[in-house]
């Protein structure tokens, strides 16, 4: 059977090579699609390590001399640290308040980020500091890679300990080995030492950033209160209190939280300024990513649809053009499933035999990063999946050019059939 379509094609080669040129051009165009958009869509739905449901960012403020409300200094009993960590107090004992935390730099979708490196022996590294306390990792649902959940996670930090992820240093510690436990210290700072108290599970720094990228390792370090003791008014913009809500809690939180904020939020000259959900501080985040998705996205619809289009049209062309030589076959005995499968195994064949020199040029163009789908790194578990789409997509645009026209060019009558042969 391949013989004899081998032999067809062979036959018609006059015709057939502009046809495997261009089923050639064509897979290697849609293939560099495909590849784009399945390395963006496999990187968007990787697990990311922390969780924003029904999380809430508030940011404080001091009040101003022309406040009704402001305190003189020689009037405070109590410092503005002091003063912020009440109003934290405070919002750990809301009824529909889960955890509270506080963090400078460290919570997701934050462009504001503090660096650091750590140091043992001679050999060091630069990673993101997160600077929390420990509710940091419930609120945020960050994973012990135990399987303990975020809890275990924040039992464990205390004082002088860091928390990292499984791929902190994966040249020296691959996978997370042997790190539990270790000791580092600060560049520049050899006096202190800092144990790692626990693991979490690796953390991106966003929905379009893949992992293991430099962006999402970091190493938290211990907010105590001792810290805040000394904090000043101005200083209290550059913090965020995070928040985690019950499960249920009303939509309106909110606007209820605000409503009550000068009663009973209102500590000092502290007092909270904004509250703001995640899911909104996402969107914001990501919305120059998402608008070039989606630009591209559309550009790249257009060039799908103008492929299938001609895919379709060529082979819809080329079946018209046998419409005779259909006739003829059933005029001589030939049954309509019977030809109409020819007919799709000619074109899949044609196709196999432009795939095999396209694979080709497609992993080169991978191989020498020609695309700039730089979330995944290029090798056989990215090829094999965006060649497979690839195939399909093809397989089922010559399918639909070849057995609807197909299926009208048979209706010919015999007779009619001999009479232009």
């Amino acid at each position: 059977m391949i013989k004899l379509m081998l032999k067809q094609i062979w036959n018609e080669k006059k015709s057939n090579i502009w046809l495997w040129v261009e089923l050639l051009i064509v897979f290697v165009a849609l293939w560099f699609i495909v590849d784009w958009s399945y390395v963006y869509l496999h990187t968007y739905n990787l697990p990311k390590g922390f969780n924003i449901e029904n999380t809430y960012q508030l940011l404080f403020n001091e009040l101003t001399p022309k406040s009704a409300s402001y305190i003189p200094a020689d009037r405070k009993t109590t410092t503005d640290g002091d003063d912020f960590l009440a109003v934290v107090e405070r919002l750990r004992h809301h009824p529909d308040i889960e955890y509270v935390c506080v963090a400078q730099h460290s919570s997701p979708y934050n462009g504001s980020n503090s660096g650091g490196s750590l140091r043992q022996d001679t050999l060091s590294i630069g990673r993101l500091l997160r600077r929390c306390t420990p509710d940091f990792f419930n609120v945020f649902q960050y994973q012990n890679v135990d399987g303990t959940g975020s809890t275990s996670l924040a039992n464990a930090f205390e004082e002088g300990t860091i928390i990292v992820p499984s791929d902190l240093w994966e040249d020296q510690y691959p996978g997370g080995k042997n790190l539990l436990g270790q000791e580092f210290y600060q560049w520049g700072d050899s006096t202190k030492t800092y144990r790692v108290a626990a693991i979490s599970e690796p953390v991106r720094y966003s929905d379009f950033s893949p992992n293991g990228n430099w962006s999402g390792r970091y190493y938290a370090m211990y907010f105590g209160d001792s810290f805040f003791a000394g904090l000043k008014g101005s200083d209290f913009t550059y913090y965020e209190v995070c928040i985690r809500t019950r499960p249920g809690t009303s939509p309106e939180f909110t606007e209820d939280l605000m409503k009550d904020a000068p009663r009973l939020y209102n500590v000092g000259n502290c007092y909270i300024q904004s509250i703001q959900s995640y899911d909104d501080i996402r969107y914001a985040f990501q919305l120059d990513d998402v608008n070039a998705l989606k630009k591209r996205g559309f550009i790249m619809l257009f060039l799908l649809v103008n492929i299938f289009l001609g895919i379709i049209g060529t082979f819809w062309y080329r079946t018209q053009q046998r419409r005779s030589e259909l006739g003829l076959r059933i005029a001589l005995g030939s049954s309509l499933p019977k030809l109409n499968r020819l007919l799709i195994s000619e074109g899949l064949l044609l196709l196999l035999l432009a795939v095999i020199p396209a694979l080709v040029i497609c992993y080169n163009i991978g191989n020498a990063s020609l695309s700039d789908a730089w979330q995944m790194e290029w090798g056989m578990e990215r090829f094999i999946p965006g060649v497979l789409i690839t195939l399909l997509l093809m397989t089922l645009m010559i399918v639909v050019g070849i057995w609807y026209p197909a299926y009208q060019a048979m209706k010919i009558q015999p007779a009619e059939a001999l009479h232009e042969e």
